[in-house]
């Protein structure tokens, strides 16, 4: 076995998918499964969002796609087209539906029909700028659009009032294209209200357990042995550096791992072992991570498996406290390299 390693949990995924299809039975339920699936691996992931129904597919890359498609005939998006590289043969060739995000990528398409175009409506990153008028009428005369994405920028704050100027934004864009589906919502943006969710949902946070879906279940356990027990007196430094002296007489544990592995944890984070979290007292090492084991000394042994997150400590609260954004940013800052599996 690994020092460290990541268990990922097909039923869970599976139940997350069918929550979000039986909460918005209006529209349909795309899987956004990006970065290798938030971290989760494709392998482990594709495989049970088909099995739970899911029909469609998001991703940011063609490689990301061919990997999608060796894993389901169900159709895959592509976001992030440059029509540099591939070509609309390569497109066609392997069923991938381009999601033009500038003017560039779309004139290398230039015989291409029903095709799907997403807009900038604020995040100001991505996609055609909504205030490119004269391109939104042209192509709404001339191209044939099938689908109309846009991507809301402040999702995760429900009082932000960019969201409604937003989705204004949107419908006014979505107005000349009436035969077209649209897709403005992701997993945040879905729970702001009916009105945000139009034909297609493009869900990835909730369906890895992001706290905004109800009753979500963690679909990932991040697991790390124990390398190290020593007592370390008040005073004593802990990692790099003489800036962080035990505040108490205590018994650290050393995980084997560290920010080589993608982990976000720093002091005021924990981990878990038998079900109690123990709090981190050093910033992680390449390949190292110390945390207070004091209540679990009678317990804990070198070799023992802690937790870095589980369905008690959950992405989402890692990253709150980490302060490192949401719980699909602390997956999906885990190292490829990370041994995965079900």
């Amino acid at each position: 076995m690994p020092d460290v390693w990541l268990s990922v949990f097909p039923d869970a995924l599976e139940r997350n998918y069918r929550r979000m299809a039986r909460l918005f039975p209006q529209s349909e339920i795309a899987a956004v499964v990006k970065a290798d699936a938030y971290g989760l691996g494709v392998k482990n992931v594709v495989p049970a969002l088909d099995r739970a129904g899911c029909g469609a597919f998001f991703v940011n890359r063609f490689e990301e796609a061919l990997n999608v498609r060796r894993l389901t005939r169900r159709a895959v998006y592509v976001l992030d087209v440059s029509g540099v590289e591939e070509g609309p043969e390569d497109y066609e060739r392997f069923g991938f539906i381009p999601v033009f995000s500038n003017k560039e990528a779309l004139n290398r398409f230039s015989e291409a029909r029903n095709i799907a175009v997403r807009a900038d409506i604020g995040l100001n990153m991505a996609g055609i700028p909504a205030r490119d008028t004269d391109f939104w009428i042209e192509t709404a005369k001339s191209r044939g659009v099938s689908l109309l994405v846009g991507h809301l920028s402040c999702s995760e704050n429900p009082s932000s009032p960019e969201n409604k100027r937003q989705l204004q934004t949107f419908e006014r864009l979505a107005s000349l294209f009436p035969d077209a589906k649209k897709s403005l919502a992701a997993s945040y943006g879905a729970f702001l209200g009916k009105e945000y969710c139009f034909d297609l949902i493009r869900a990835g946070a909730a369906l890895y357990g992001a706290s905004v879906l109800p009753e979500a279940e963690t679909a990932a356990r991040m697991t790390a042995r124990v390398g190290r027990l020593d007592r370390v007196l008040k005073g004593q430094n802990i990692g790099y550096g003489d800036a962080n002296p035990a505040q108490k007489d205590m018994l650290v544990a050393t995980l084997l791992c560290g920010s080589g592995d993608g982990i976000v944890h720093k002091k005021g984070c924990f981990v878990v072992f038998n079900g109690k979290k123990l709090p981190v007292v050093a910033s992680p090492t390449t390949n190292y991570l110390a945390v207070d084991a004091s209540e679990v000394e009678n317990e804990i042994r070198c070799g023992s498996e802690a937790d870095l997150f589980n369905d008690v400590y959950t992405p989402d609260e890692l990253a709150k406290d980490a302060e490192a954004g949401t719980g699909a940013d602390v997956l999906i800052r885990l190292s490829p390299a990370l041994k995965k599996g079900v």
